[in-house]
C-alpha cells in the first residue's frame, strides 16, 4: 500500500479497477426492484472474485450491478450478462 510522508495512506489507496467492468450502455432497462444475483468480478490487483449482490438494470449484453467494496471507486459496475446468475 502507498503511504504518504506523514505516514499516512491516501484515500485512495487499496483501490483497484474491475477489469471485467464495461461503459454505461446507451439504453437500458431499470428494474422496478433490485434483484438478488451473483456477480463474477475480476479486480486488477485480487483476481476473480464470486460476490453476492443485487443488479438493477440490464440489456442484453450487460448487467449493472451493485458494488459495496472500498476496493472500488463504483457503487456500481456494468458487467457481462455471462457473468451474472440470478440466486
Amino acid at each position: 500500500m502507498t503511504v504518504g510522508a506523514d505516514g499516512v495512506a491516501p484515500w485512495w489507496a487499496g483501490r483497484q479497477r474491475i477489469l471485467n467492468s464495461r461503459g454505461v450502455p446507451g439504453r437500458f432497462t431499470t428494474a422496478q426492484a433490485p434483484v438478488p444475483v451473483v456477480a463474477r468480478l475480476v479486480w486488477a490487483d485480487d483476481g476473480e472474485e464470486l460476490v453476492e449482490t443485487v443488479a438493477t438494470a440490464w440489456t442484453s449484453p450487460l448487467v449493472l450491478v451493485a458494488v459495496g467494496d472500498p476496493r472500488s471507486a463504483y457503487r456500481g459496475v456494468w458487467v457481462p450478462a455471462r457473468d451474472v446468475t440470478r440466486r
